[in-house]
Parts: structure tokens; sequence; C-alpha cells
């Protein structure tokens, strides 16, 4: 019979104890800003990105080392599979090589880099690198090439390493109901066509510089593109002044390059991710996003297939944010030539702004998708209707990409009494069949408070974790992140999902962006007096709360969290605290948010069958120093 959470908590907070939890660094991280924070009023100093540590190094010489006094480096390994140029690979598999012998006896590891990324346990392990000769099973992506190499290095000296195997490539299969025929993240020119007449305001790709427009102020243009570096969007704004660059007089035309749709013989899907924003009613000003598929004997050679026309002002309709959508054609020619036509037009005296990124066509061979059906396309705004009988229309991918398919209800797990082993099925409420994501607030307490020592160079300044530098008051917490939902959360190899990692050259690793914010209101959550966030460095299982004695499946290098598994942020982790530097001491309230809304966009980042659990509220006294 199931434990009680209660009780569950409790035991998996007692495992914690035997645990080193920390982040994800990357190549060469050595550097202490991933350790542990002290947690009680004592002095203790956070990670600084410059601080260069010394260490004692001894090796034990053997063989030719001890004859020679040279230590000889170990050869480069060889890589086994997937096989150079491998197509049409599964999406989960192992990466595996030859390991090798040091010339002088020394015990190796493997270090593996994937897209140039290093795959990396963190410093939750004991040890750097691999054993070998296999990492994985790997989740990857759909329909993507990678690249991978591996090296050794010795145990007892990291920096004594062999020259980087080859470096081979692969590519995954699709997922057997449509195929990827254009994909652009605007990160490269690929060479779209700009024109038209449009005095101000013409198409360009690149990073967008945020503007204000209106009374109240709205977002005129965003401050980041979706995803990537780059995205495409009418006239930059170098001063932050909304009518500087905006469309003006006309119309700017941005004309993809061509691609081939002969295999959509069932429908044809066009995915965006947009932005628009139109200040003044009664003008010809909008947006229209168009397929035009080849005609000899249409009036410009081509056939205008219009997949969205905006045109509604912003105060109307808020398009004024990143949304990501999906346009089904089901009678489209099965042709090649055919390209995506973006139109942004403004003849007015007001302010028009639009912004296109992450475009990707993909061909169906069945039809299916366009019915009511199981796997059919959906519209989630026409609820019960969306979807035929008991189907429910579902968003799809575990990020969310704005495609939406009916499929069967699937149960969660009941949070209290989860079955009696993972094999079993749900016994919670019914929804899609996706992630659910909470915080267990039994394991947030007990809130510690901590003097930290602040430099100018420290890495949790500079990533914004502390307000200034010098010595700061901080409140400690631990935030368990569990999964009650109906599947994993399945992100894979870092490098799968760039749109929500970073690189920090502080702490030499990548961060997972904005998966938890931390709010510090007063005891009626009325006023905001401090914030925080949840600095990801990966998630990972660290342990179930459903099944205590089941193994873990996802960790740094492969990253997500399971159904019926935590991931557990300790409060000794940098920036897992609440800068309180100057507040009074009393009554408070702390607020954790999962998954949150993000400036400038429309929609949470990661997919979950429910984000009205999302949110958690505690009281906290916080004393005097």
């Amino acid at each position: 019979m199931p434990t009680s959470r209660t009780a569950r908590v409790t035991g998996a907070l007692g495992v914690l104890g035997a645990l080193s939890l920390a982040a994800c660094p990357g190549s060469g991280d050595e550097q202490s800003g991933d350790d542990e924070v002290g947690s009680s009023s004592s002095d203790s100093s956070a990670s600084a990105g410059s601080t260069t540590e010394t260490e004692t190094e001894t090796q034990t010489q053997t063989g030719t080392e001890a004859d020679t006094g040279t230590n000889h480096l170990p050869p480069a390994p060889t890589l086994i599979s997937p096989a150079d140029g491998a197509v049409d690979q599964p999406v989960d598999m192992q990466l595996c090589w030859q390991n090798v012998e040091d010339p002088d006896g020394d015990a190796l590891r493997y270090r593996v880099f994937l897209d140039d990324v290093e795959l990396t346990e963190g410093k939750k392990g004991e040890q750097d690198g691999y054993d070998g000769p296999c990492l994985g099973p790997l989740l990857f992506a759909h329909e993507r090439s990678y690249s991978w190499r591996v090296q050794a290095f010795e145990v007892d000296d990291p920096t004594q390493q062999s020259e980087p195997s080859e470096t081979w490539s692969f590519t995954t299969a699709s997922d057997g109901e449509s195929e990827t025929v254009f994909f652009d993240r605007f990160d490269e020119d690929l060479g779209w066509v700009i024109d038209g007449d449009a005095a101000t305001g013409a198409w360009e790709r690149g990073d967008p510089v945020p503007t204000l427009h209106g009374d109240p102020a709205r977002r005129a243009q965003p401050g980041r593109c979706f995803g990537g570096f780059s995205c495409l969007f009418t006239g930059q704004n170098p001063d932050a002044i909304a009518d500087q660059g905006d469309v003006d007089g006309g119309q700017t035309r941005a004309t993809s390059p061509a691609f081939d749709l002969s295999g959509a013989t069932g429908a044809v899907s066009v995915r965006l991710s947009r932005f628009f924003y139109r200040s003044e009613p009664g003008v010809d000003a909008s947006l229209r996003v168009e397929l035009l598929t080849p005609n000899d004997e249409a009036p410009e050679g081509y056939d205008l297939h219009l997949l969205e026309l905006l045109e509604q002002p912003t105060s109307a309709a808020a398009h004024d944010a990143w949304l990501p959508r999906e346009y089904l054609l089901c009678d489209a020619p099965a042709v090649a030539g055919v390209r995506l036509r973006l139109t942004a037009t403004d003849l007015g005296e007001g302010v028009l702004e639009a912004a296109i990124d992450s475009v990707s066509v993909h061909a169906y061979a069945d039809a299916t998708v366009c019915t009511t059906e199981l796997g059919g396309a959906c519209d989630p705004s026409l609820g019960d209707a969306a979807c035929a009988g008991a189907l429910l229309c579902c968003s799809q991918g575990q990020l969310e990409a704005g495609v939406h398919r009916c499929e069967e209800a699937a149960a969660g797990l009941d949070f209290e009494s989860p079955p009696a082993s993972p094999d079993e099925p749900g016994n919670g409420p019914l929804g899609c069949n996706a992630p659910d994501l909470v915080v267990d607030g039994a394991g947030v307490e007990p809130f510690t408070f901590s003097e930290i020592l602040i430099t100018e160079q420290t890495c949790e300044l500079l990533e914004g974790c502390v307000d200034a530098a010098g010595w700061r008051r901080v409140m400690l917490f631990t935030v368990p992140i569990a999964n009650i939902g109906a599947r994993d959360l399945a992100l894979g190899v870092p490098v799968n999902n760039p749109d929500i990692y970073h690189y920090s050259d502080c702490h030499e690793h990548y961060h997972f962006d904005e998966f938890a914010r931390y709010e510090l209101t007063d005891s009626q959550g009325q006023s905001v007096v401090a914030t925080g966030h949840k600095q990801a460095f990966c998630l990972l299982d660290t342990i179930s709360w459903a099944w205590p004695f089941e193994l873990a499946k996802y960790d740094c290098a492969n990253q997500g969290i399971s159904r019926g598994f935590s991931d557990f942020y300790e409060s000794g982790l940098p920036c897992q605290w609440i800068d309180i530097t100057g507040l009074e001491p009393g009554d408070y309230l702390l607020r954790i948010i999962l998954n949150p809304l993000r400036e400038d966009f429309a929609l949470p980042m990661v997919n979950e069958r429910d984000v009205d659990n999302n949110v958690l509220e505690l009281p906290v006294e916080i004393p005097a120093p």
C-alpha cells in the first residue's frame, strides 16, 4: 500500500542528505561557482568567476612513467556508433567508442562532446567524464543532424588528455508522421528576398531593440527573438523610439527560399512564432502570412494561400507577444518551388511592427491530420467541439510550439496516494498526455538566512542573483519540483533545445533559462518587495516522490523529470535564494512560480497539461539580523 506523501517526502529528504546535488558545469569548470552557500548567519562567501584555485597535484608513477619521469598522454579514442554519416537514426540511443589504454597505465575516463557542447553529469557525480565505452541512452530530437567526438583524460590529472577523436555526424529519423521540408531559425541568412515600397520599416534579420508605445504603454517591438540569436522583424529602432523605424508609407515583403512539397499528398503544416503590434484602428495596416504555390497561369506566377491576416489594433487583440502558431493546408498542391511570404503594411499614421521566428514547413503524406479524429489537428479555442467524441485537443511536444492534436485522455498521478508501481496506470485526474509540474511545499522549509560577500566579479552578481556587491543578506530555501503528470518531461540532450539554454561565461556551463521565479511579497501578497529565480543548471531526476526505490532516468547530460520523480534544488546551491538585504524583520509571503510566463511571450515555455497549479505561496518570518 502506498505510503503517505508526508512520509515519502521525509524519506526523500533523508536520502538527499547523502547526495551531492549540483549544477551541470561545462568543459573545464573547476571554479567554485557551484559550491554550496553556508546556511547559517555566520560569514560565508559566494562564488567568484575570477577565482583561481590552488591545487596540490600528486601523480602515481608506474611503468614507463616511473622509468623516464615523463608522463605520456593517452591516445585518441576511436568512435564506433552511430557510424559517421548515419541517417534515420532512432532518437533514443547510445553513443559508443573504443576505450583506450594509457601508455603509463594511468586510469582513464572520457569526455563526450555533442555539437561542441560537453555532456556532463555535473558535480553530483564523484568524477568528471564517463567510464565508457558507451553513454546513454540519450534522447535526441527528430530530423536533426548532430556532430560528436570523444576525448580521453587521466583520472588523477584531468588536464592530461588525449587528442580528440575524429568528429562524426549522424541524423535522426522523422517522427513517422511528417517530413520537415524547410526550417529557419534566422541565425543564418538562408536567402529570404526583401522587397516592397514602404518608406521605413523594411524586414530585416537580427536582434530587435525593444520599444514601448501608447498609453498605457504596450510592447511595440520585442526585446528578444523567440529563439536563437536572430529573427526577422520590421525595422530596427536603435534609439528605442517606437515610431522611428516602424512600417510606414506602404508595405514590406519577405519571401522565403523555395522548398519542395511534392511529398505532401495529405497536408501541409506551416509553423512559426509571430509578434504583431498595431496602434491605430481604421487604417490599412496589417500582417499577412501566405503560402505561394507555382502556377504559370496566375498573375504573379503563384497561387496565394492565405494562412493568417492580422489587422486588428493591439488594443482590441493583444498580439504584441511571441506566439507559436501552426497553419494547416489540406488542399495545397503537392509541388516543388513553394515559398512562404510575409507582408507587413501600414498606410496610415500609427505604429505598426511585426516579427517572425522559428519557421518550419512539414509535409504530411496522410490526411488524418485534417480530420477531428485521433491525431487530427485541432483548435483548443473551440473547446469540446475541437475534436470528435471524448478526444481532447492537446498541445504537442515538450515545449510550447503552437501545435495541437486530438488525443485520448490520460490519467495523471494522485500526489497524495500514487499507484503502487510506475508500471501501473495513473490514478489521478484525466487530461492531456503531458507532464504536470508542481512545487512540493513540504520540502521548501525550513528557511535559513545567511550573509554572503559579493564582489564585482562574483558570478551571482553577474547573473542577477543579488542586487549589488558587498555583504548581502539572503534567504535560502529548497525547491522540490514534482512531476504529477501522465508522462515524463523529457528534454534530452541540451543541444536539442537551444532556445531555453544560454551559456554562462562566468560559470562556464549552460543554464536553463527562466524555469522558476521567486517573489517575496508583503504578508497579504499584494506588493512584491524582493525577487529571485531558479538558476536551473539542469533538470534531472533527484528522487522519486511516488516510488522511492525507483532508479532515476534523467541527469544533466540527458535532461528531464520523470513521471513520479522530483527535481530538488537545495538551498545551498548558488542563487537558490532571495536577496533580502535591507528588508525589515517581519511577516512576508514567499511565492514560487514554476514555468512562468516570460516577458514578450504569450505562452509558458514548457508544455504542461495544467499550468494553474504552478504557483505555491508560503508564509515566512524574517528575523532580525
